[in-house]
């Protein structure tokens, strides 16, 4: 009982630290393909916002062929506008981002946008997310990736994802402006970690104790009630053998007693009359001898085992033993050596099985049944024996002499 309790307490502490060790896994729920989407065209709007900020801020006091047009320099202001209402919930869509940028920053929709909308069709996890969108932007010689304002998206977005709240990014042509708002937890907070780690094993551990303690109790009760049985039937023992001790020593007593009186026989006048002899009457019945007859011991029938009739009613092959997978039948050789009664007898599952999926070949021939088998039955009973004859060294079954069986 002790070595099955520290079993039991060993396993809880070993589940409390698979289940602690896989919290993280467990925290992060499958993110689903709808709001994978939104999370690719929200971070999407605002890294293609952010690079072209960049662009603009690095060119807008250059003359040369990098300048930013009046065209170029709208489409920006047009982007930008529209990404003020982008969050999590209502992410501007690749569809309405290219509509504006499509004309005026065909690059930008060609090397940044595009391949960051191709990521929807990739693994739903966040750090790849991520690790992607950088690789595109080192292609393209940006250093939007290493902005507090990227990095604090980032943060957003990993940690709120779940709790779907709400992301909102301001004006983007703002570059000073970083969200720092706290992030609420809800559900799966540090105020919930002791729940989540300890609840279930404390659980198991607190029924296994009250189950074990239940367990002693009856055990100790039954131990008491036998040490108490065991001393009762020692004392009763003890008591027969004392009685017994007794009336043998006054046994003892009476024998010695009885062997001490001298024995006194009585003659009589027996001596004194003659020897007589008895005579024998000459007309006295005498017993009569009696004759023993031997009794013949029964005959036991001899018993047969056959297989498939062919379309004659002729059995094969025939055998003092069942044969597996080949006896159907059972014979019982009469007397004469010429007759036999014979009957279902299926040996195995195998060969009952292809005698209930073919009886016109096994069955029909030499048996007459009461009922179909439409329910192919597995079980075949004899409700009246057939007769089989011996001729030319083979046991044929005529038409009267079917047997009648029965599927149940």
């Amino acid at each position: 009982m002790k070595a099955l309790y520290k079993l039991v307490f060993i396993a809880c502490l070993m589940a409390s630290s698979l289940f602690s060790q896989d919290k993280s896994v467990n925290d992060k729920e499958e993110i689903s393909q709808e709001e994978w989407n939104d999370i690719v065209d929200y971070l999407n709007a605002e890294v293609t916002g952010m690079y072209m900020v960049e662009y603009y801020q690095e060119n807008r006091n250059s003359l040369n062929k990098n300048s930013l047009n009046k065209k170029e320099i709208t489409a920006l202001k047009e982007f930008a506008l529209l990404t003020i209402k982008n969050s999590n919930k209502n992410p501007v869509s690749f569809k309405d981002l290219s509509d504006i940028i499509k004309s005026e920053w065909k690059k930008t929709l060609q090397n940044i946008s595009t391949p960051i909308d191709s990521l929807k069709r990739k693994d739903r996890l966040l750090d790849s997310l991520f690790t992607n969108v950088e690789s595109i932007l080192i292609q393209r010689k940006s250093t939007v990736f290493k902005t507090p304002k990227y990095k604090n998206l980032r943060v957003l977005i990993d940690k709120n994802y779940v709790n779907n709240i709400d992301l909102k990014v301001p004006d983007l042509i703002k570059p000073k402006a970083i969200i720092e708002s706290p992030v609420p937890k809800i559900g799966r907070g540090e105020q919930s970690a002791f729940w989540n780690l300890w609840m279930i094993p404390s659980l198991l551990f607190l029924i296994t104790t009250v189950v074990f303690f239940l367990m002693w109790r009856k055990t100790n009760r039954k131990h008491n009630e036998s040490v108490e049985l065991h001393n009762r039937e020692s004392v009763t023992s003890k008591n027969t053998i004392s009685n017994l001790t007794q009336k043998l020593n006054e046994l003892k007593r009476k024998y010695t007693t009885i062997q001490s009186k001298p024995i006194q026989k009585s003659y009589g006048n027996t001596y004194n009359k003659p020897e007589q002899k008895r005579s024998i009457a000459v007309d006295e019945p005498k017993s009569p001898e009696i004759e023993l007859i031997p009794v013949e011991k029964p005959k036991v029938p001899q018993i047969l085992y056959v297989g498939k009739p062919t379309t004659d009613g002729k059995f094969s092959p025939v055998s003092s033993s069942p044969l597996s997978g080949q006896t159907i039948y059972k014979l019982y050789v009469h007397e004469d050596g010429l007759t036999a009664d014979f009957e279902i007898e299926l040996v195995d599952q195998f060969i009952t099985r292809e005698v209930t999926n073919a009886p016109d070949e096994y069955l029909y021939r030499v048996c007459n049944q009461e009922n179909s088998n439409k329910e192919f039955s597995r079980e075949i009973i004899t409700t009246k024996k057939g007769l089989a004859v011996l001729i030319d060294g083979n046991w044929v079954v005529k038409e009267a002499n079917k047997a009648t069986i029965k599927f149940q």
